[in-house]
């Protein structure tokens, strides 16, 4: 597992494992190839010896064969029985009985081709028969070769079995067989012998072409590595040095772009910051300035709207009182009017108190938290849950009223999309910090989405948000999926 972290983290051990696998893949390969030619070759020159044995024997033995005489047949067994490799030589009469055989060590029968007596089964002599000419049974360890012996010479010379190419010309009738069986071990000392060679010269194949890649990545890696600290410097905030330039080359030419690069954004680091504390100041002006002018229209609204409208009221109850007897109808528009009424005295004392809430100076942020809950579940039949402790003493004024904006809007964004039935509201202190987490089960929404989309079709709710946090020195925490409700974490240092 470390190994595989440093191969993913370092680009140097990458490039090295890479090229020290291709090597291997190249030098196995190569091997795997060779040893493969070699094991062919030598295995067809093994089949060629063992094909001319058999000839050589089916045609010295043609006689001994006709008689059925076994001592005409010993010289020729044990001329081919004493050549290397050679285990077993039989010979069989056309019938397939055994007239001859020797061994040089015992060799298992297969019990398919053999009857008890040693002799041909009549299935095996069937197939043996259909082959003309000689062929060859592989048999794991071993090679059996058989031929047929020609009762008419098919050979006008003795040296045509060396030298005539094709199948050995036959005219007579097939007198008998012979079987010759080879041992395949050699095979496997040739192998084990070529094997070791070439995987010892793979070995330093590889061992130089490790070496060679070692000496090259490191040549690549250097000045990159020098490129990777100056991006960590830019990264952390900091002021990259100049990374050296080296050589011409590709390198040469990324460190120089570097070099460059971190000049610019050094100049636009600068600018932005100086930009964005500009933006900062004009955000906290504007979010005071709206604060200020909340109050004041609340203010409008509370004094002059609703002694208006409170005035509206008592004359028209003065003019009420006025109306002669029987005049029902009006008496009936009268109250209808003064209902109404009042229902625009609460709607202007809720405007009011919603734009600059009294209640927060009044009594407190603990109990405009709990009237903000409880009036968002009346609004909107939403079941709550209210876990608060005493805070009022913790903050400055400023900083509760911003406080309560961010959750007033928080509030009111769970009740115009999330389509919840339940949302739940604590405040607890952990360490020197309150923590505020308001939770609902609605059906969510993507947060990145709704942060970076289309301030038209978003709005500026979210955006308020953070910029609130931002100016108390909060932080603000904002996780929600689709289908998965949302919750919201504010946590500020007393």
């Amino acid at each position: 597992m470390n190994f595989t972290k440093v191969i993913k983290k370092k680009f140097a051990v990458k490039v090295f494992v890479a090229f020290t696998i291709l090597i291997f893949i190249i030098s196995f390969s190569f091997t795997a190839f060779y040893v493969h030619h070699q094991y062919r070759s030598l295995t067809d020159t093994l089949i060629k010896n063992g094909k001319l044995l058999a000839g050589i024997l089916a045609y010295n033995s043609r006689i001994g064969v006709f008689s059925e005489n076994e001592a005409l047949l010993k010289d020729p067994v044990e001329g081919i029985i004493v050549q290397e490799g050679v285990l077993e030589v039989s010979i069989f009469n056309s019938e397939g009985v055994l007239l001859n055989r020797q061994e040089r060590h015992g060799v298992n029968r297969d019990s398919k081709l053999f009857n008890k007596d040693g002799g041909l089964s009549k299935k095996a002599l069937e197939k043996i028969k259909a082959n003309k000419s000689p062929f060859y049974i592989d048999g794991g360890g071993i090679l059996e070769f058989w031929s047929p012996v020609i009762s008419d010479s098919g050979y006008f010379k003795e040296e045509s079995l060396f030298f005539e190419r094709g199948p050995v010309r036959k005219r007579g009738p097939i007198m008998g067989f012979v079987r010759i069986t080879l041992d395949k071990e050699i095979l496997s000392r040739q192998q084990i012998d070529l094997l070791l060679k070439s995987i010892l010269m793979g070995i330093l194949f590889l061992m130089m072409g490790s070496g060679v890649t070692y000496f090259v990545v490191k040549g690549i890696t250097k000045p990159l590595n020098r490129l990777t600290e100056g991006v960590k410097s830019l990264e952390s905030g900091g002021h990259a040095d100049k990374v050296p330039v080296d050589t011409d080359d590709e390198i040469g030419q990324l460190a120089m772009a570097f070099n460059k690069m971190s000049e610019s954004l050094k100049i636009r680091r600068d600018a932005l910051k100086e930009s964005e504390k500009r933006l900062r100041f004009l955000s906290s002006q504007l979010i005071k300035s709206q604060e200020q002018e909340r109050k004041r229209v609340s203010k409008g609204l509370h004094d002059e709207m609703g002694q208006a409208l409170a005035l509206l009221k008592h004359r028209l109850r003065s003019i009420q009182r006025k109306l002669p007897q029987g005049q029902s109808s009006l008496q009936e528009e009268c109250d209808d009017t003064s209902r109404y009424i009042d229902r625009i005295i609460d709607n202007v004392r809720r405007l009011s108190r919603d734009l600059s809430p009294s209640i927060l100076e009044d009594l407190g942020l603990s109990a405009a938290f709990e009237w903000l809950i409880e009036n968002f579940s009346r609004q909107h039949s939403v079941q709550t849950s209210v876990e608060i402790i005493d805070i009022d003493r913790l903050f400055a004024q400023e900083i509760q009223t911003n406080l309560y904006r961010i959750f007033q809007e928080a509030l009111t964004n769970i009740g115009k999309h999330a389509l919840a039935d339940h949302v739940a509201f604590v405040v607890k202190k952990e360490n020197s910090s309150v923590v505020f987490f308001i939770e609902d089960n609605g059906k969510g929404f993507d947060v990145n989405e709704a942060m970076t989309g289309n301030i038209a079709e978003r709005g500026m709710g979210l955006t308020a948000m953070n910029e609130r946090a931002n100016m108390i020195g909060a932080n603000l925490d904002i996780r929600s999926r689709p289908g998965e409700g949302a919750r919201i974490t504010l946590k500020i240092p007393v």
